[in-house]
């Protein structure tokens, strides 16, 4: 891995450190939150977890792999037609069970009685998802 890359998971972490203090402070010294900073400390907090994490695991791969050969050739080899294939059947199996998920969430949100902007955002973004699944699959069936 080059030094770019190593660099942009470096900054991932520092943003996430930077989005997980600001979630913080803004729990603690905005006392009074109404409507959207009811949730948005807890919003930055998480996506700053995530971007911390994911930032720290992926440049400690980067430079394990820049030190240990044996590692960087293990790297190479999980991207092996093999390796590929079982990810693709994979991602193929979680979109399966997502659509009855999405669907499954649709209905119980009805039933409780949500306010219908919430089941009418999950239903868009379920609707959103199926559309990009079918074009994906016209651009890849073109394509081969």
């Amino acid at each position: 891995m080059n030094t770019q890359k190593l660099t942009r998971h470096i900054i991932s972490s520092v943003v996430g450190i930077v989005m997980i203090i600001s979630g913080i402070l803004l729990a603690v010294f905005y006392t009074i939150p109404q409507g959207v900073m009811q949730t948005l400390p807890f919003v930055l907090g998480s996506i700053g977890i995530v971007a911390f994490f994911g930032g720290l695991a992926n440049s400690f791969t980067a430079r394990n792999a820049r030190k240990d050969k044996n590692f960087a050739k293990q790297l190479n080899d999980l991207n092996d037609e093999r390796a590929v294939f079982v990810e693709a059947k994979a991602r193929a199996g979680t979109h399966d069970f997502t659509t009855f998920l999405f669907l499954a969430l649709l209905i119980f949100l009805s039933v409780v009685q949500v306010h219908l902007t919430v089941i009418l955002v999950f239903a868009g973004a379920f609707l959103l998802r199926i559309i990009v699944m079918f074009y994906l699959f016209h651009k890849y069936n073109k394509e081969m």
